[in-house]
């Protein structure tokens, strides 16, 4: 890779990636609205909006960028509840407009984040082929610009990749999240409480192998588009999590009922697609994972 462009590369998982990127001397432009005086050897933050077309094209010119990870999002599916057109703007109309600037740009290549939750409920093994029925405007959004992917892969012969990314969990999240709120209150040395949900199933991904995930499919060399699933090992219900933390933490105060929480209900993963087109497999057991995201919480404020 020459010079690699993360649209949220200030987010969660894009500081990740800008991480990762630049310690292996990869150039990389972190695209993001908000302005940020963070500067490296190897990374360089331009601030400005998704629907700016011609600031993104003269970014990709100026820079050299030759492929793009897509990470801005509104990536919160109970938000997205309440601001339903923020979300399609932010969303949608994002995804559009860096596609649409990619072209006049003349590059190929976009990793696009993608959900779990384009699945909606579905209790069956899910693979790519999978009816996507989404039930927050999140997911509707999420399937929207994995079309226009496809679309712009079938018109304009662009290379877009969308990863259906699972439940994230790990060091330096600042969002809700369950393993993390467990966590959190065990170290305050207080009682974990949760009055239902322990039986509904979750596939838990540690945030380095999405980004594992990401650069496999940023970098895989005969790759011209197309959708996976991107998830931990296997699934765990809530109450199998807690058990795990349970030996991690042997004085742990938890207590969760049984019962399904109100997201959407997943059976396994299928992730034959991604192990075989791009070399995917998970390196973080849930409970190595756990382990260590218990102990960075110890000595880390978030």
């Amino acid at each position: 890779m020459s010079t690699v462009m993360i649209t949220g590369g200030l987010g969660y998982v894009g500081r990740y990636l800008t991480k990762k990127l630049s310690e292996q001397g990869v150039k990389v432009v972190s695209y993001n609205r908000d302005y940020s005086e963070a500067k490296s050897e190897f990374m360089t933050p331009v601030q400005g909006e998704l629907y700016d077309i011609p600031r993104i094209v003269r970014t990709i010119q100026d820079f050299g960028v030759d492929r793009i990870i897509h990470t801005a999002a509104m990536s919160h599916p109970d938000l997205s509840i309440d601001l339903p057109i923020t979300t399609v703007a932010a969303n949608i109309d994002g995804t559009i407009h860096l596609l649409e600037a990619m072209r006049l740009a003349g590059i190929k290549r976009l990793i696009n984040f993608s959900s779990e939750t384009v699945y909606g409920h579905f209790e069956g093994v899910i693979n790519e082929q999978t009816p996507t029925n989404p039930t927050t405007p999140y997911g509707v959004t999420k399937v929207a610009t994995e079309h226009f992917g496809r679309v712009y892969n079938d018109l304009y012969g662009m290379e877009v990749t969308s990863l259906r990314i699972a439940e994230v969990y790990g060091p330096e999240n600042k969002m809700p999240q369950v393993l993390r709120d467990i966590l959190k209150t065990l170290h305050r040395g207080e009682k974990f409480v949760l009055p239902t949900g322990g039986d509904h199933r979750f596939h838990y991904i540690h945030v380095e192998d999405v980004v594992r995930a990401v650069l496999m499919a940023a970098e895989t060399r005969d790759l011209k588009g197309g959708v996976f699933n991107i998830a931990g090992d296997r699934s765990w219900t809530l109450h199998e999590a807690v058990e795990l933390i349970r030996k991690i933490i042997p004085d742990a105060r938890i207590e969760v009922g049984d019962g399904y929480w109100h997201l959407d209900r997943h059976g396994e993963w299928d992730l034959s697609a991604a192990q075989r087109e791009l070399g995917y497999r998970a390196q973080w057991s849930l409970e190595k994972g756990l382990m260590h995201y218990s102990d960075w919480l110890r000595d880390h404020e978030y």
